[in-house]
């Protein structure tokens, strides 16, 4: 019997393979993308692997945070990969 799971992703941030560049990166830390496929076709160095973000003001943190914009369209899970 195969049952069939659903989850539903409509950010990165949904995401478990979302990670970052570590808060030592210029600029804080940067979103990247550590789904196995991704470290396969870009490479191992995160920086390889940047979300497209944005920067905006949290006036909650006093400081500016990176808003990722979106899924890319290189997402490994938009194009038919296993989560």
């Amino acid at each position: 019997m195969k049952i069939e799971i659903k989850i539903n992703i409509n950010t990165c941030r949904d995401c478990k393979h979302l990670d970052h560049t570590g808060k030592f990166t210029k600029g804080g830390a940067k979103p990247c993308c550590n789904h196995p496929v991704t470290c396969k076709e870009k490479g191992y160095n995160c920086f390889n692997r940047i979300i497209p973000y944005k920067n905006i003001y949290d006036s909650i943190f006093n400081r500016e945070i990176h808003e990722i914009k979106g899924i890319p369209v290189w997402c490994p899970l938009k194009n038919g990969n296993n989560y």
